[in-house]
């Protein structure tokens, strides 16, 4: 049996954080300073680096509904990361954090699959 997953969606972004896309479509949003945050790099420092990544949690604020999400900001090179950001119809909470997060590198590795890294080296 298939667990639930605590967030609606998730989206591959790309090296522009989504808070950036967020500010030049002129959303307004409120991040948290969520305890989870730190716990994750502190608990999972194999899967993030405090001085290279980012994770951030917030509210996206719209006339008819308001959405929270959770983005991840993973150093690819020296210069970028990449970003990834889950959907969610409610707050999440520390443990719902914790379960995103380890679903990253399965969902990574599911988007990779189909992908000829020959193709993308060769250019």
């Amino acid at each position: 049996m298939t667990r639930q997953k605590p967030y609606a969606d998730y989206k591959f972004i790309g090296v522009k954080p989504f808070t950036k896309m967020l500010d030049e479509a002129g959303v307004n949003y409120t991040l948290f300073d969520d305890t989870a945050i730190g716990r994750l790099f502190s608990e999972k420092p194999d899967y993030f680096n405090r001085d290279e990544d980012t994770i951030c949690i917030g509210k996206c604020s719209h006339e008819t509904a308001g959405i929270y999400f959770a983005e991840f900001g993973l150093r690819i090179t020296p210069s970028y990361r990449s970003h990834i950001v889950f959907i969610f119809d409610h707050h999440p909470n520390e443990e719902e954090i914790f379960v995103t997060a380890g679903d990253i590198e399965g969902l990574v590795a599911q988007n990779l699959e189909g992908i000829d890294l020959s193709e993308i080296i060769r250019h």
